[in-house]
């Protein structure tokens, strides 16, 4: 290995290392616990060093963020199902799992700061991945409207409206769990059920009154 690729490499090592500090710091104590001084101290550098691969503690979280949504993404995306009800069933507990088994990272992405949250879904930078994350919503929602003739809405809007209904119930439930008196998971399904009951076209005509006869 040459000079400049031990530098390099050297370099990648201890950026990843102020990410793994900066995770440990916001899982412990939050976000507003994360300064450039104290992932400085908790790795025996000079601030000025960390200022060297990150401008912000913000530009950490932005990373430590885009980090977090590409590991939600993996887990809607591991969902499967021929049947787009199937799958939008286990999108919704797939997405309230990851964000109680990551409580901080979701809170950082979605939760902590609204000006945090808006760079995270609008930088260049971010792969994508919230982007893709909603695509698999609104694909089966596009499957779950085929063959209907009349459209509640379009496949976006119902789509956003789902990922809004299952944040409302992960925040919830991170924030004031006692504000559920049900199971979150449970109350999931259910949004799952009444989107999928209202726009297929299955349901429609199983819920369409029969005519008398004569």
């Amino acid at each position: 290995m040459s000079t400049v690729d031990r530098r390099t490499k050297r370099k990648q090592l201890l950026r990843q290392k102020i990410l793994d500090v900066s995770r440990d710091i916001l899982l412990s104590q939050g976000f507003a616990a994360l300064t450039m001084r104290r992932v400085a101290e908790a790795i025996n550098y000079a601030p000025a060093t960390i200022y060297l691969h990150f401008q912000s503690r913000e530009q950490i979280a932005e990373e430590l963020c885009f980090a977090g949504l590409e590991r939600l993404y993996e887990s809607l995306q591991a969902v499967t199902g021929k049947n787009a009800a199937t799958r939008l069933a286990g999108f919704a507990r797939a997405y309230l799992e990851y964000a109680g088994s990551d409580p901080e990272t979701y809170r950082l992405i979605f939760m902590a700061d609204p000006q945090l949250t808006k760079a995270v879904f609008t930088h260049r930078d971010s792969g994508g991945t919230g982007e893709a994350a909603l695509g698999l919503l609104v694909k089966a929602m596009e499957e779950l409207q085929v063959g209907s003739k009349k459209r509640v809405a379009k496949p976006i809007e119902l789509a956003e409206l789902f990922w809004a209904g299952l944040h409302g119930l992960a925040s919830l439930r991170l924030a004031c769990s006692q504000a559920l008196t049900g199971d979150e998971f449970r109350l999931a399904q259910v949004l799952a059920a009444a989107i999928t009951d209202k726009i297929s076209p299955e349901r429609i005509k199983e819920q369409r009154p029969q005519r008398s006869k004569g």
